[in-house]
Formats: C-alpha cells, sequence, structure tokens
C-alpha cells in the first residue's frame, strides 16, 4: 500500500511512491518548507530503471512555505508495476539537508 504523506529529513534522495503503488495522476502533491532558516531546493522527479523525468529541478521553496502541484500542473504519470516511482531530493543548495513534508492526494 503506497504511502501518502513523508516527512522527508535528509539529502539523500527519498522514493515517495514506488513502482506498483497505483496511484497514477494524482489530484496534488504538496511540499511544505518546515526548516526555519534555510530555503529548501527540491527536484521531484519520476523514475524508471536508469532515467530521471524531473517535474521539479531546484526548485526554491522559501522558509515556512508550501508548494502545491494540482492536476493543473500536468502531474500525469504511469504508477502501475513496472513503470516509474516518484522520488525526491531536498537540500539548502549545498550538503544540509532542508525538512520537508509532502503530501499526495489521490
Amino acid at each position: 500500500m503506497a504511502t501518502l504523506q513523508h516527512n522527508i529529513t535528509t539529502v539523500l534522495t527519498k522514493e515517495l511512491l514506488k513502482a506498483g503503488d497505483g496511484v497514477s495522476n494524482a489530484k496534488c502533491i504538496s511540499i511544505a518548507n518546515v526548516d526555519l532558516t534555510n530555503t529548501a531546493k527540491v527536484d521531484l522527479f519520476l523514475n524508471k530503471g536508469n532515467n530521471n523525468y524531473y517535474l521539479l529541478k531546484n526548485v526554491e521553496i522559501p522558509i515556512e512555505t508550501t508548494l502545491v502541484l494540482t492536476k493543473e500542473d500536468n502531474i500525469v504519470f504511469n504508477n502501475s508495476t513496472n513503470e516509474f516511482s516518484l522520488r525526491i531530493q531536498v537540500d539548502n543548495g549545498g550538503t544540509t539537508a532542508v525538512p520537508v513534508d509532502v503530501l499526495i492526494t489521490r
């Protein structure tokens, strides 16, 4: 079963949805910067094998701000078995982790 709520606290790439979770074409993805001192630089991308397809690349989310992506932003992908996973990487433009909360709505 897919986890739709995530607390990201590391600069390591985090898999939000793995291939086969069945959450294709999400209605909404919100990414909230919950840090009090750092802007979050966010990469949000689809992955299949060795290929990444970026929905967001180096997008800055200011301190205590939420970025909301909706269907109108064309969040369209196939999350069935053997298709795409959804991943995120967050930092401050360097090696410091910036905590963000991610909510995915079907």
